[in-house]
């Protein structure tokens, strides 16, 4: 669906949407991401009718985590797992986290596993005007 009301067609006037993907800081937000924007191994005979290659990364990225206050960052980070790790490990193995973006998530993925943390949304909680400051530099 999200590739239907994407696509430039006359019903909207030839204008293309933003896309905005709004997700964890951790292996599994951006495995997220990386289905929309490059299709799922699963699906590859279906990739082009699916994909989103415009999808653009509107989450938490490693600054979020290394700004905050002590206090607060505590509070909302997580140490990865084993299964994090491995899965951004095997991420980083791909090809396609070179392509189109690619290069941005991959050094996020590569600072996620150096620091060894993830974060959830909420973090933004604790950062003020945080979620607005997200959306502007990502539609501009």
């Amino acid at each position: 669906m999200l590739r239907f009301i994407t696509q430039a067609t006359p019903r909207n006037g030839f204008v293309k949407p933003h896309v905005l993907g709004l997700v964890d800081y951790d292996p599994d937000g951006l495995a997220i991401l990386s289905t929309y924007k490059y299709g799922s191994n699963r699906f590859v005979h279906e990739r082009e009718s699916l994909v989103v290659p415009e999808i653009r990364w509107l989450g938490l990225n490693a600054s979020h985590i290394t700004d905050c206050d002590q206090t607060h960052r505590n509070q909302g980070l997580m140490p990865l797992t084993k299964r994090d790790r491995l899965k951004a490990r095997k991420m980083l193995d791909q090809e396609r986290m070179s392509e189109n973006g690619g290069d941005e998530w991959r050094g996020q993925l590569q600072v996620m596993l150096v620091l060894n943390l993830k974060a959830e949304l909420q973090i933004l909680d604790t950062i003020p005007g945080a979620l607005v400051d997200l959306i502007k530099s990502a539609v501009q």
